[in-house]
């Protein structure tokens, strides 16, 4: 008997989880998109509408849908890094594994953050000690180490992503990119404080397609997704910049002290190449083309 790939992403319409969906189609999955918004349906996926937070909801839907596998992005961040929010996006989080488990799960994949790892300027591997930066990344420890523990006692194959600087086609002007596509497109300047500071960028569609390839795999443990090759914000503006042939309208301002900011923020890649056999596709400045010009 062969059991159908049955998937339920969570986050379907953000930065990354939008990106995932051709990938999972790609590799045979039927999809159940989860999101508070209206989703068009097509072939192949199903979106659910309703409320990460609403407990007996999500138990409703599990129970009715019966997923093998779970791909969990929800959560906001965003200039949010020491919001309240973060504890609630926890408990959803647990609670979605426990019903997950309830009704036969097998198989999840959830995103943690970078900034779990705290202030190292060296490469950031996953064996590493910890020291989270704030509440969202405390939030996202804490949810990977109860996650882990669950998945342990309940038989359950269990990934964990440690997603670096992602980048893509965004619309949220407190976001990097976004900002400097925009302001350049309307001929206004770009101000950048701090574009010494080195950061590991690496494209949403690469995220995306590495994360269904590690859900399909049976790789379990943290997987830092990250590009593996440091870039200055500096460097990283002024490619967008150059695309757009607008390189006289940004201004950087120096300024020595980064703050609480961490001056490199670079990781190995080597799981996700090694064990997962995913290999991160675009360059940075082929990414910006695509975001600019596709």
């Amino acid at each position: 008997m062969i059991i159908k790939k049955t998937v339920l992403l969570t986050g379907g319409t953000g930065l990354i989880g939008r990106e995932t969906i051709p990938f999972l189609l790609e590799e045979g999955f039927k999809i159940y998109i989860l999101s508070r918004s209206n989703i068009k349906s097509i072939d192949g996926v199903i979106p659910i509408k309703a409320d990460i937070f609403n407990h007996d909801e999500i138990k409703k839907i599990m129970s009715e849908i019966k997923p093998n596998y779970l791909l969990h992005y929800a959560w906001l961040s965003t200039g949010l890094f020491n919001d309240n929010s973060n504890f609630d996006f926890l408990t959803a989080s647990i609670n979605l594994l426990r019903t997950f488990a309830d009704n036969g799960g097998k198989r999840v994949v959830m995103a943690g953050t970078y900034a779990e790892y705290g202030y190292h300027n060296e490469i950031l591997i996953e064996t590493m000690p910890v020291e989270p930066i704030n509440i969202y990344s405390q939030c996202k420890f804490l949810t990977y180490k109860i996650a882990k523990l669950f998945c342990e006692n309940n038989h359950i194959s269990f990934g964990w992503m440690r997603i670096f600087s992602a980048f893509g086609s965004e619309n949220d002007s407190r976001r990097l990119t976004f900002y400097v596509i925009n302001q350049l497109k309307n001929n206004q300047e770009v101000v950048i404080k701090n574009g010494n500071l080195i950061r590991d960028y690496i494209y949403a569609k690469d995220v995306a397609a590495g994360s269904v390839a590690f859900l399909n795999s049976n790789v379990e443990g943290i997987v830092n997704f990250c590009s593996g090759q440091g870039i200055t914000i500096k460097d990283y503006v002024m490619t967008i910049a150059n695309l757009l042939n607008k390189e006289h309208l940004v201004i950087f301002q120096e300024n020595s002290d980064c703050g609480q900011q961490q001056y490199k923020v670079v990781g190995s890649n080597r799981r996700l190449t090694n064990e997962v056999k995913f290999i991160p596709k675009y360059t940075v400045h082929d990414a910006i083309y695509e975001i600019i010009y596709k």
